[in-house]
């Protein structure tokens, strides 16, 4: 957990950046609070020019000053909270972009143990919470401070007893709003809980509703629903008696101070300590700390989540990526050579019994891997469900780093090649291909707008899509690749890949998902798209490596076999061969 001090510094570093808008941000709330002061001053002088003897001139002219400082206090007022709004999101705009990008740069390990809906909570809500506190309640924090030690500062001015028996009202009121603080905002929080478990029965039983109507357990479902919503409904209601209770305290707080004040105030006017001017400007005072006492009231649950919030936000950036680009060397250009050297690889045991490839974190996924491929061979990459395939492919990727061992490409080891090289340099065609809400163009590109249009329509032929290419490649596709059937997906992603033209690809699973149709429309593409380069198969369907030069066997996270395909096939007592029948018989 980040330490208080440390959390406010790294807030500090966060605003750096915007510390000239922040600047106005104060200078307006100065501004604004010194004409709320200024106000009852003119209205005190009113007062006592009157009981005087001034002409009507002076006081209209008194009354027209009073007017213009009323004006002009709420239009600074509209100002700065506008500004103050617009300052904060473009802060936080900032933070979340830099959170998200420090996220999508984060290593596989990492986005193994966090949810996509837990990171979406905390690259937007969170940070949402903390634009919340710095539109909000820092102005209003800020201001009323402010509004604070000016009145003290103007009445230690005026008459020293009248400031130190407002600073003790002050300190009196504080304390009385931390006192009750720590239970409203407990109750907060319990509210909070009790809805997350609301909505998530909800979302449990929505999801099990065919097998809750097929067993006949609706029933029971509603009744835990209506339990639920009652825990949630009373939660809500101390929730909302514990904030009503604090805002009392507030409002008894004012009656307090007020009647103090017109009391105190009378008695040092009969005894002609004071003004009758001075008594009225007490009381305005004291009505003016109504509203940044109430405020505070208001926005101690912003203050909480916010502060909740910026803990989580600075710890996330606080998370070193595993994958650190520190390369110099690029490999030769042309096909890539790929090398494993002695590899051995295991996740993170600490991972609340997480699973990877059907692998318990705390076994060795891949053990003392020895493996040369040749610069431009094809290579079938076989085994059962758990053996390291797909671990094996992501090593190539480096989107994961090996625990002992070197792999190397072209001959230089992977991480001395520089990230960009080596994506530019390296693809996969995945098992699930993602589509984006875009443009044909878009999805193939991936929002690159450096390929033309003629290399985008060519790769869409070469992958077999020329149906996309006719239909237009500037049609947009809906969220999600809406329009698409999964072997076209998978078709597309091939076509990336041809966009890119790469030196060594991995395809790992990627006609897992096609109708017979499909899958030879992909597995021609794929014959023509390993040629000149080096590749990757990753198959369970043994029928999809017809092309390749070689195969390698994994079990149990170790090489058991590797050679050229037909020299396997031709063996009889070859496990490729073995597996072959298998897939006969199936």
């Amino acid at each position: 957990m980040t330490k208080p001090t440390s959390r406010w510094r790294a807030l500090a570093a966060l605003l750096r950046p915007d510390a000239t808008r922040w600047g106005w941000v104060g200078a307006l709330v100065a501004m604004s609070s010194g004409l709320a002061l200024a106000g009852p001053l003119v209205v005190r002088a009113i007062v006592d020019q009157a009981k005087a003897g001034a002409t009507t001139n002076q006081l209209l002219r008194l009354a027209g000053l009073f007017l213009a400082i009323a004006v002009g206090a709420q239009v600074l007022t509209v100002a700065f909270t506008w500004f103050a709004t617009v300052t904060a999101w473009h802060t936080t705009n900032e933070i979340r972009m830099r959170l998200a990008g420090h996220v999508l740069g984060l290593d596989h390990e990492f986005h193994r143990k966090h949810t996509p809906g837990e990171l979406i909570q905390r690259v937007d809500g969170d940070v949402t919470s903390v634009s919340d506190f710095l539109g909000q309640v820092v102005p209003r924090v800020v201001g009323a401070a402010a509004m604070v030690v000016g009145m003290v500062g103007v009445l230690a001015v005026v008459d020293w007893r009248l400031a130190v028996g407002a600073a003790v009202y002050v300190v009196l009121s504080a304390l009385l709003i931390v006192k009750g603080r720590h239970r409203a905002v407990g109750e907060a929080s319990d509210e909070m809980g009790a809805y997350a478990k609301l909505y998530g029965g909800i979302e449990e039983r929505l999801t099990a509703a065919e097998d809750l109507r097929a067993n006949g357990a609706g029933a029971h479902a509603m009744w835990r629903f209506v339990g639920e919503s009652a825990g949630a409904l009373n939660s809500a209601v101390r929730r909302e008696s514990a904030f009503l209770r604090l805002w009392w305290a507030v409002q008894g707080s004012v009656a307090v101070g007020a009647s103090v004040s017109l009391v105190s105030g009378a008695v040092l006017v009969n005894s002609g300590a004071i003004s009758l001017g001075t008594a009225f400007l007490m009381f305005q005072y004291v009505l003016l700390l109504e509203r940044p006492l109430e405020d505070v009231v208001h926005q101690l649950e912003t203050v909480q989540k916010a502060n909740g919030a910026m803990v989580r936000v600075i710890d996330l950036l606080a998370i070193e990526p595993a994958i650190t680009d520190h390369g110099t060397v690029s490999p030769v250009a042309g096909p890539l050579s790929v090398e494993f050297r002695a590899v051995s690889f295991r996740y993170d045991i600490q991972t609340n019994g997480n699973q990877e490839n059907g692998k318990a974190d705390d076994e060795q996924v891949l053990r003392d891997i020895k493996l040369t491929i040749a610069p431009g061979r094809s290579v079938g990459v076989v085994g059962r469900t758990g053996s390291g395939k797909t671990t094996l492919s992501r090593l190539v990727l480096r989107l994961i780093e090996a625990t002992d061992g070197a792999v190397c490409l072209g001959g230089v080891p992977i991480g001395d090649i520089p990230v960009a090289e080596l994506r530019r340099r390296v693809a996969m065609i995945p098992q699930e291909v993602e589509l984006f809400s875009g443009s044909v163009r878009d999805n193939v590109t991936l929002f690159d707008p450096a390929p033309t249009d003629e290399q985008v329509a060519t790769a869409l032929r070469l992958a077999g899509l020329d149906t996309l290419v006719t239909g237009g490649i500037h049609r947009d596709l809906g969220a999600g690749g809406t329009g698409l059937s999964a072997g076209e997906a998978q078709l597309l992603a091939l076509a990336r890949v041809w966009v890119r033209n790469p030196d060594l690809v991995v395809l790992d699973e990627a006609t897992s998902r096609t109708d017979p149709e499909t899958e030879a429309r992909l597995e021609a593409a794929v014959a023509e798209l390993i040629q000149g380069r080096t590749t990757l198969i990753i198959a369970h369907r043994l029928s999809t490596l017809r092309h390749v030069d070689e195969i390698v066997v994994l079990d149990h996270g170790r090489v058991v076999e590797h050679g050229n395909r037909d020299d396997l096939v031709a063996d009889h007592t070859s496990r490729f061969h073995h597996l072959l029948d298998l897939a006969l018989e199936s």
